[in-house]
């Protein structure tokens, strides 16, 4: 494809070609800045189909403040009628790219790609915006080696014909949810489904399905839409639960949300800190544990939370007859008090260094406050039925314990006498001493070296 004049840009050789498009290097005039544009060869032929097209080109502009989508800096029409989009230049390649330069990418690199991308479609979800043709071409990294979701606006090229439907072949099989294959109209479903599929293929190598497309034999078409998935060997159990749930065939049965899914492929990362005004608190002695440690470390006097898992949460909700946020509504977790705040007050309440047993679980060992410690209580609160069940990470983002464990929270509860500027902030998930409810210090302590003192007011 010869590359058009476009009024403002100069245009040079192609970055890539696709079965639809091209993307050639150009360079935009006025701000001698080097950019990329996606020029499609199909024909808008009638004026309903450029508003359309230019329409949902301004709704992703306005995407573009989002650190994992690509930046679209201007759209239009060629003379001949063929759409384009002027976007940011990433010189990185997509991620199709990367995959056929360094086949299989590691399990933790595709846990954060997936989070962010996740995080990405969430955000066009809300702002009404689909994307409809997610995969590894479509992702690209720019020169800090971010990963962007592309193509937002030209996806509407897809069914600029058809009304609301989508026709097939404009798309890509393997990446496609089953019920596109119906003509299904597009959905968010679809497109967690989509992503989910460029997750799998990045870590495992493989599609979850091999689509025969296009296809000679109906049965054997649905026989490959409803195929099972098959997990990744080599992945841990929580990310092919997180994958298989996104690449269910039934959309009803389906990974509900972007945000959910983002959701459970950041709790499988390191735990992400609670507030930008504070450095969050050093983990002293943190290590990556699995069950047996977890035991030692009770045995040795750590205040712990137990190992909570959905099924156990509820059987122990059925043996009890009620929920335990109900039948004790009125209690106050240990070691705290009611001091007629939005979360309870804490004092004496110190900590040694604390330690994670993987993202599961907290265990601290408890020391007098007159001893020299890393960590103080300063705030606490209840964790619901529903919430126990989270990882640490996943709590982290609950607002209400953003709330409680903030440093503004922190600074109100300082003795007047104390100076906590720059103590860094942690939380303790517990369940010790409250008959199996779950509870959570909100914990601070100085960046360097130990306090001897209690510094937190109860009041």
């Amino acid at each position: 494809m010869q590359p058009p004049v476009i009024p403002g840009l100069t245009l040079a050789g192609p970055l890539g070609q696709g079965g639809f498009g091209t993307v050639f290097l150009a360079r935009q005039d006025r701000l001698e800045r080097d950019v990329a544009v996606k020029v499609d060869n199909r024909v808008l032929a009638t004026e309903r189909d450029r508003i359309r097209f230019l329409r949902e080109a301004r709704a992703a502009a306005r995407l573009s403040g989002h650190p994992n989508v690509v930046n679209v800096y201007d759209a239009g029409v060629t003379p001949d009628g063929c759409p384009y989009i002027v976007m940011e230049l990433c010189t990185g390649g997509s991620l199709a790219d990367v995959q056929a330069r360094e086949g299989v990418l590691a399990v933790d690199r595709v846990i954060e790609i997936g989070g962010q991308l996740a995080d990405a479609l969430a955000h066009a979800h809300a702002a009404g915006i689909l994307h409809r043709d997610i995969k590894p071409a479509n992702i690209l990294v720019n020169a800090f080696g971010a990963v962007k979701l592309a193509d937002f606006g030209l996806a509407a090229i897809l069914d600029a014909h058809a009304e609301h439907t989508v026709t097939v072949g404009a798309l890509s099989p393997n990446y496609a949810a089953p019920e596109v294959f119906a003509h299904a109209a597009p959905s968010r479903a679809g497109d967690i489904y989509s992503l989910g599929a460029t997750l799998y293929t990045l870590a495992s190598g493989r599609r979850p399905r091999d689509i025969p497309w296009p296809s000679s034999s109906l049965d054997s078409l649905v026989a490959a839409l409803r195929a099972p998935v098959a997990p990744i060997e080599h992945a841990p159990p929580l990310l092919n639960s997180a994958l298989l749930g996104a690449l269910e065939a039934d959309s009803g049965r389906r990974t509900l949300s972007a945000e959910q899914l983002r959701d459970e492929l950041r709790g499988l990362l390191p735990p992400r800190r609670i507030t930008p005004a504070v450095t969050p608190k050093r983990r002293a002695g943190r290590i990556a544990a699995g069950a047996v440690a977890g035991v030692a470390l009770l045995a040795a006097g750590f205040l712990a939370r137990g190992l909570v898992t959905p099924e156990t949460a509820v059987a122990q909700n059925s043996q009890s007859g009620q929920s335990a946020d109900t039948s004790k509504k009125d209690a106050v977790p240990p070691k705290m008090a009611d001091c007629g705040k939005a979360s309870f007050c804490v004092t004496d309440a110190c900590f040694g260094g604390l330690v994670t047993v993987g993202d599961r679980d907290v265990q601290a060992r408890a020391i007098p406050c007159t001893e020299p410690h890393p960590n103080e209580a300063f705030s606490g609160l209840w964790l619901s039925d529903e919430n126990a069940i989270l990882n640490v990470s996943q709590i982290l983002e609950l607002p209400e314990v953003k709330a409680a464990c903030s440093a503004e929270v922190m600074r109100e509860r300082t003795e007047t006498d104390a100076d906590t500027t720059g103590w860094e902030i942690d939380i303790i998930p517990s369940d010790a001493g409250a008959q199996g409810r779950t509870y959570l210090y909100c914990i601070a302590g100085p960046a360097e070296g130990d306090s001897s003192r209690s510094v937190f007011t109860g009041g």
